[in-house]
């Protein structure tokens, strides 16, 4: 495992980070369930003992995420290990589905998080998700860095939702790390931020790197998702459609196979790029874990091979 310096803090995290939403299961949001399957906590454990294993020391996750229950397996999974593994956690979306970034609010959230995860500090603290009226305000600044100076929290950082809401923080540099979503399927827009945010020392944390699972070639036309399942809201008819047709065309001209296969093909892409401090990968069963880390085994792109590939990408997606 390699490990980089995430942007100007003094952390330094595994190039491959876990996700925790897989091992979270469902959370109630909303009055409905929202997630992923639930999985044995025996099952979800067992997991977070081979990352840690292979070397993964960076773990994200929510209040949100299984209402807390991610948490909890990460406090009982490392309990004894504290100094050996960095916490990302965020908050901001309640229980009704709606955002809050209230100083009251947050400050409850945080405590909450820190007695699931059973510590005192966080590592890392981020905001699901503000929207540009509140980044504008400047107000979320001055709660994180209250937070920062009475200690629970080490560092800041914000999860995005649009990439104008990245150029605009990173414009800012008010914060430590961005959690950004960057994959094949959505290259073009975070070329406008990441070398800022590299060069004022913004550490960036990439999330869905196999872009909600597109990326492992394993959806076609008819994949459906099951009931509560995240993906059955957004990822169907047209859309699917056009990426999966981007996949396609990736996995020919690239000549993708069984040997070096999309999945690799992508995380590999992203490992390639120095500008990223990490990128948040969601593993819920064993099978999966080992097929994801032959990864590391792959030799990076070089600066000519990774312009080929975004050349290649942003040409099929806008034509």
């Amino acid at each position: 495992m390699i490990y980089r310096t995430l942007g100007k803090t003094n952390l330094k995290v595994s190039e491959i980070g876990f996700g925790t939403a897989q091992i979270g299961g469902m959370s109630h949001i909303g009055g409905r369930h929202v997630g992923y399957p639930i999985i044995e906590t025996s099952k979800a454990l067992k997991v977070l003992d081979n990352a840690y294993d292979i070397g993964i020391n960076f773990y994200d996750t929510s209040d949100k995420y299984g209402d807390g229950k991610a948490e909890r397996l990460l406090a009982k999974a490392f309990s004894g290990k504290r100094d050996k593994v960095v916490y990302a956690t965020k908050c901001g979306i309640t229980a009704t589905g709606n955002r809050c970034f209230e100083r009251k609010y947050v400050k409850s959230r945080l405590e909450q998080s820190l007695k699931n995860l059973k510590t005192n500090y966080v590592d890392v603290f981020q905001l699901t998700k503000p929207d540009m009226t509140l980044i504008e305000s400047e107000e979320i600044y001055e709660l994180l860095n209250e937070l920062k100076s009475e200690g629970r929290i080490r560092y800041s950082g914000i999860s995005t939702r649009t990439d104008g809401e990245a150029l605009k923080l990173v414009s800012d540099n008010q914060v430590d790390t961005l959690q950004v979503f960057y994959n094949l399927l959505h290259i073009k827009p975070n070329q406008l931020f990441t070398k800022n945010a590299f060069d004022s020392g913004i550490g960036l944390i990439v999330r869905s790197p196999l872009s909600s699972g597109l990326l492992t070639g394993k959806y076609n036309y008819d994949t459906t998702f099951a009931k509560g399942d995240n993906r059955s809201y957004f990822l169907h008819g047209q859309i699917l459609k056009s990426r999966v047709d981007i996949v396609d065309k990736v996995k020919k001209h690239f000549q993708l196979n069984s040997e070096y296969s999309i999945l690799h093909f992508s995380l590999n892409y992203l490992l390639s790029n120095s500008k990223i401090s990490t990128m948040i990968v969601g593993i819920n069963k064993i099978s999966q874990f080992y097929d994801i880390m032959k990864v590391l085994k792959t030799q990076r792109m070089n600066a000519d091979e990774f312009l080929e590939v975004e050349k290649f990408v942003i040409g099929i997606s806008e034509g």
